[in-house]
């Protein structure tokens, strides 16, 4: 994708010039006056042009260059860039209770909540042996991130195991019979996660539907349907699909892309403060917001 871009870029007779600037350089990196923009490069010549689009993404997996040096230089030119932090990210447990259980995938609806703001997800679930993946942990995973610097408690994060309510599995447990809990679960769910929840909840695997006591039916309901997820860290930038936080939209103009504050600069994707669910949103995003933010450079003039 980028040697076709480039090439098309060549073909319409666009320069292309790489190491452009170092984000480390002192501010301004870049400056406006009325007769347009100045980009400042270490050891090299300034740039010029009537429109610059600033694209240079967010923090998340850094190995590929990104390193938040766009967010530097708008902040430097009075932009509000509100705290960012790395979403879609895989969380870790330290010590972790289900790290047997590391390769185990299911499906799941887990729920992730503290101080106001909660997600909820339904969808892949993988044990790892750092902690919890997949895309249903990843739709959640800002929470328990932002959690750990804006909140005064972690995020408390539950887990539907299966498609079955209190009520069904209420009626399940009650039915009785000699089938045991254990069989009856592995018709649920890996027999081995089985396993793991039947020793959380306190309950004999080998024990029969018809010899389940009342307490130990509501632990299995409770574990079954709302299981606490111990957790402990998530894996941060490295690992992240998308980086939270960013530009406050209410300065960019939805249209163009255009910032509010300043005439001729475009700021487009992870610089803003958005970002979607798992599955190809946050690449929509980009490419919706970059062809925008590129169309309007384009047709601006001072």
């Amino acid at each position: 994708m980028r040697d076709r871009v480039i090439a098309l870029a060549d073909r319409r007779g666009a320069t292309v010039v790489m190491n452009a600037w170092v984000t480390g350089l002192t501010p301004p990196n870049a400056e406006r006056s009325e007769t347009g923009w100045q980009i400042h490069r270490q050891g090299a010549a300034t740039l010029r042009a009537d429109a610059v689009v600033v694209a240079t993404g967010g923090l998340s997996v850094p190995q590929t260059g990104s390193d938040g040096g766009g967010l530097r230089i708008v902040e430097g030119l009075g932009h509000v860039v509100r705290p960012t932090y790395a979403a879609l990210t895989p969380l870790t447990a330290h010590q972790a209770p289900f790290a047997e259980l590391a390769g185990v995938s299911v499906p799941v609806t887990i729920t992730a909540r503290t101080n106001g703001i909660s997600a909820t997800a339904t969808g892949g679930f993988l044990f790892t042996h750092r902690g919890y993946s997949g895309p249903a942990v990843l739709d959640v995973s800002h929470v328990a991130v932002r959690s750990r610097t804006e909140a005064t408690v972690p995020a408390r994060i539950n887990v539907q195991w299966t498609r079955r309510d209190d009520r069904e599995w209420a009626s399940i447990f009650r039915a009785g019979g000699a089938r045991s809990v254990a069989r009856v679960l592995s018709h649920e769910m890996p027999q081995r996660l089985a396993e793991a929840l039947l020793d959380a909840a306190n309950v004999d695997p080998r024990r029969t539907l018809a010899h389940l006591s009342r307490e130990e039916r509501h632990r299995l309901i409770e574990i079954l349907v709302r299981g606490d997820l111990p957790w402990t860290g998530d894996e941060g930038y490295k690992k992240a699909e998308v980086t939270g936080g960013g530009v406050r939209l209410s300065e960019i103009d939805p249209k163009t892309m255009e910032s509010r504050k300043h005439k001729g600069l475009f700021l487009c994707g992870e610089m803003l403060d958005a970002f979607g669910p798992i599955g190809g949103h946050n690449f929509l995003w980009a490419w919706a917001t970059g062809r925008a933010a590129g169309l309007a450079a384009a047709a601006f003039t001072v």
